[in-house]
């Protein structure tokens, strides 16, 4: 099974989100936000064309892309943090 991870050239997508949502983040918590997202999440796996994608497949990338975003957030804090 081939599952695919958000690639570098990917970012433009990922920063016009991120402006979305800081539209609304001041009206949300944080909590709110995440839910907004996981719902989001979930009715973009429910659009997957089960012909080609099966919902295990579907969560695999989900799963995946979450721990990559994860860490990536965990890599930049650990290189911010002393700084300032």
């Amino acid at each position: 099974m081939s599952i695919h991870r958000a690639k570098p050239e990917h970012e433009v997508a990922y920063q016009d989100l991120c402006n979305l949502v800081n539209r609304h983040a001041d009206k949300m918590s944080p909590l709110e936000l995440l839910a907004v997202a996981a719902n989001m999440l979930g009715k973009l796996v429910a659009l997957q064309d089960q012909r080609t994608t099966s919902p295990e497949m579907a969560m695999e990338v989900v799963a995946q892309n979450i721990e990559s975003g994860n860490k990536q957030v965990l890599d930049q804090l650990s290189k911010s943090q002393g700084r300032g």
